[in-house]
């Protein structure tokens, strides 16, 4: 992941002294033994598509140039449809994204899109208690992320609380399933589903990052920026 300083940011405000503690913590969290932790982050720099995949491997890229962070900040290409690859717009992980949640303290999925269609897309996360078919039981975001067609790159957050998710195929209690989640995907459907709408699309995925709630950033942000301003009194 790429830390990249605004010119007009001061390297000493409170801001950018909130933004750099809480990526240190984020990246110094101890990772667990197999699958999720916390501040853990895909940016596709390693040229792969970090074990995201359709199934079949036709729906995803590594595009080497074009990321947030423009030239030469890699990015996963996710496309469907007439585009390339399958006709519904889904892949999922199985290897570093599943595991325990709740004992990781995940609370949020963060995320930088872009579309490079001409429609604007819902985009929604979803987990899956196995790897099953269309049946498999799950949980998918309630409110999907609007992704405009403008061609920028915009950070999505998805809350994995029970108020922002859907079950899907009658799912054991969401606790359980956050407790062992065998199956996390990314796609594009107008209703909440654990699969993804056939559609012709592509977009642009990056920095992929497991982060506590959005409330509890924001709560430690400032907290951080007053101790700062509070200690440079005179």
């Amino acid at each position: 992941m790429r830390i990249i300083w605004n010119h007009t940011m001061s390297a000493h405000s409170p801001r950018s002294i909130a933004i750099c503690v809480i990526a240190g913590v984020l990246a110094l969290s101890p990772a667990l033994a197999l699958g999720i932790s916390l501040g853990q982050v895909d940016d596709f720099e390693d040229g792969t598509t970090a074990s995201w995949t359709d199934g079949v491997n036709g729906n995803t890229a590594n595009i080497t140039t074009g990321g947030p962070a423009g030239a030469n900040d890699n990015y996963l290409q996710i496309s469907s449809g007439s585009f390339g690859g399958q006709s519904r717009m889904t892949v999922f992980n199985r290897s570093q994204w599943v595991g325990n949640y709740l004992a990781a303290g995940v609370t949020a999925i963060s995320m930088d899109l872009r579309n490079f269609g001409s429609s604007a897309i819902p985009i929604r996360i979803a987990i899956r208690e196995g790897t099953g078919g269309s049946s498999t039981p799950g949980y998918a975001s309630t409110t999907a992320f609007s992704l405009a067609a403008d061609g920028q790159w915009h950070t999505a957050v998805f809350s994995l609380a029970a108020s922002d998710l859907t079950p899907i195929n009658s799912p054991q209690p969401l606790t359980t399933d956050l407790a062992n989640v065998a199956e996390f995907r990314l796609l594009s459907s107008a209703s909440p589903s654990t699969l993804g709408d056939v559609i012709s699309a592509r977009i642009g995925v990056d920095n992929i990052t497991a982060v506590p709630e959005p409330a509890t950033i924001a709560l430690t942000a400032f907290g951080l920026a007053g101790a700062w301003m509070f200690r440079r009194r005179p």
